[in-house]
């Protein structure tokens, strides 16, 4: 090998040896909580859903009922920011007697129920409620 190529490779091999052991040195996390999500209605199809999960809240447009996903979380009823939380908005479809019921699960024990016909619906792991 010339002293010019490997003079060029060095940079290269040292950014290879930092990232090929980096990985093994972080901690894996690991969630306290196994946080479910449960939306469904007899009388609407279609929703729009923020719910929390691990790096942050998300929003999905557009989701088909019944709808039903787990995430992990480090404590489901931690403070609103980062403990469960879940959000339903059907308000461009609204109208009286159309109920969508949302639901909070943290490892099988229900934290929350909310059944509205108003358009949107929330539940929060830090304050249970139910009906």
């Amino acid at each position: 090998m010339t002293r010019g190529r490997a003079a060029r490779l060095g940079p290269i091999l040292a950014v290879a040896a930092v990232v090929g052991t980096g990985q093994a040195s972080i901690p894996l996390a690991h969630a306290a909580d196994t946080v479910t999500y449960e939306i469904d209605s007899d009388t609407i199809a279609v929703v729009d859903v923020e719910f929390m999960q691990p790096g942050g809240r998300v929003l999905v447009t557009g989701v088909s009922l019944p709808w039903r996903i787990d995430v992990p979380l480090d404590d489901a009823r931690g403070p609103t920011g980062t403990g469960a939380q879940l959000r339903a908005d059907w308000r461009r479809i609204r109208s009286p007697a159309k109920w969508v019921t949302v639901r909070i699960f943290a490892n099988g024990e229900m934290l929350c129920e909310s059944v509205l016909d108003v358009g949107n619906a929330t539940c929060y792991g830090n304050t249970p409620h139910s009906g």
